[in-house]
């Protein structure tokens, strides 16, 4: 490599491993505060969807500080014609 020149950029591409969100208008209260999708290393696709709750301060978290709690995780089904069911869409 010549003195002026520059290494090329050896940054690696971040894979994406899916997308989770807030559900800012939630169908009904019972709706996930927190939904999406995420992908294990292997390709296998899973819908999740969470509550947003407050610690009581009694365990590892400081009171009133904010987690969110799993209720769902699903492996995603594929339909004939290629499209995601989206169990969200039941509720």
């Amino acid at each position: 490599m010549a003195e002026n020149e520059k290494p090329q950029d050896t940054k690696k591409e971040k894979k994406s491993l899916g997308i989770v969100f807030t559900n800012e208008s939630k169908a009904s209260p019972q709706s996930y505060d927190l939904k999406g999708t995420v992908t294990t290393p292997d390709g296998t696709k899973y819908r999740v969807g969470a509550y947003k709750s407050s610690a009581s301060g009694d365990g590892k978290l400081k009171k009133d500080q904010p987690y969110w709690w799993f209720h769902r995780v699903e492996k995603l089904e594929i339909n004939t014609a290629g499209d995601a069911f989206d169990p969200t869409s039941l509720e």
